[in-house]
């Protein structure tokens, strides 16, 4: 019997690690399921969490989603499936990943033998699904269009957003499968096709269909390529529109405990057009009360108490003023 693979995409920030976590707990075991988590920067937030419920978790550190899917990105999933033989394999993509071109890894002739993609699951964030669909449409459509079930998040706490969401992705994917529920409620065996479910494109035999078009394998930050390991970038990859021009990833070391109270004004000051468009950050922080999990996306930070030791703060955006964004941690 041939693995099931479940592809959990999203933008930045959208809630793909809170889903996996709820499938982890409510829908697999343990020992059938490896997770892969492919991050983009090198601040691998939710890995140790992850593992401490038991599951094994393949890490592709270097976050350079370009390189992963022309090797080691395959190499990773053909590991898995030797040394573990799982009955399933969840996969998290960068949120900066294109869905097709993960996809398209996962399908390799030597993958397929061994497993199947069974779901392909992109979380919508319904308060900045059209900032950006407006700013980053080229990698945030191609995770609405090549889902088999879209599922909107943040939908409890913004209601009046969620029919907005919804006629804004269908225009994108009329025929994919939208779920608003709330997600204390969440359906599990619908979302992971296990109930009633549109056809996947795996089942598809369309030969127009998005799902037989070849896909140009490419995604990557300027600065995770900059590490101590070896790239292959094949010609076609690198003379195609990569994530580099359009994301950066910047990792701040705070080498001195800062407030929760400086951390929020810290914060506030970011949302300032001199340090550029910040996306998304995360980290772990020593603070005055011991270590926090950051979660930053625009509009909103959450600080969570872990007992996980500090490391860098990656912040994700686009046209970042990297000296300014370092000065105003190293103020602090």
């Amino acid at each position: 019997m041939k693995t099931d693979i479940y592809l959990i995409s999203g933008f930045l920030g959208a809630g793909k690690t809170t889903l996996i976590d709820r499938l982890l707990r409510e829908a697999f075991k343990p020992e059938e399921t490896v997770v892969i988590e492919n991050d983009f920067g090198e601040v691998s937030l939710d890995t140790s969490l992850i593992r401490s419920g038991g599951f094994a978790v393949k890490e592709l550190s270097a976050g350079c989603i370009c390189c992963s899917l022309t090797g080691d990105f395959q190499a990773a999933i053909w590991e898995v499936l030797n040394e573990f033989s799982p009955k399933q394999i969840l996969i998290e993509p960068s949120g900066v990943g294109k869905l097709s071109d993960i996809e398209a890894a996962c399908q390799a002739p030597k993958i397929a033998e061994l497993a199947q993609i069974r779901r392909k699951i992109t979380i919508a964030d319904v308060v900045r699904c059209r900032m950006y669909i407006d700013n980053f449409g080229e990698f945030y459509e191609d995770q609405i269009q090549h889902a088999d079930v879209i599922l909107l998040s943040r939908t409890e706490q913004n209601p009046e957003k969620v029919s907005g969401a919804k006629k804004l992705l269908a225009s994108l994917a009329p025929n994919v499968l939208v779920m608003d529920e709330a997600w204390s409620s969440l359906g599990i065996p619908a979302l992971l096709g296990q109930a009633s479910a549109p056809i996947s494109h795996e089942e598809c035999h369309d030969e127009g269909c998005c799902c037989h078009q070849d896909h140009h394998h490419h995604n990557h930050s300027e600065e995770c390529c900059h590490h101590d390991h070896h790239h292959h970038h094949d010609d076609e990859c690198c003379h195609s529109h990569t994530a580099e021009e359009a994301f950066e990833t910047l990792n701040i070391q705070l080498p001195h405990t800062i407030t929760t109270d400086e951390l929020k004004h810290v914060f506030r000051t970011l949302q300032s057009k001199q340090f550029g468009h910040i996306l998304r950050a995360k980290g772990i922080v020593g603070t005055e009360t011991g270590s926090v999990t950051v979660q930053y996306l625009p509009g909103e930070l959450n600080l969570t108490p872990c007992d996980l030791q500090p490391s860098a703060l990656c912040i994700i955006g686009k046209d970042l003023n990297k000296q300014a964004l370092k000065q105003v941690f190293k103020k602090r």
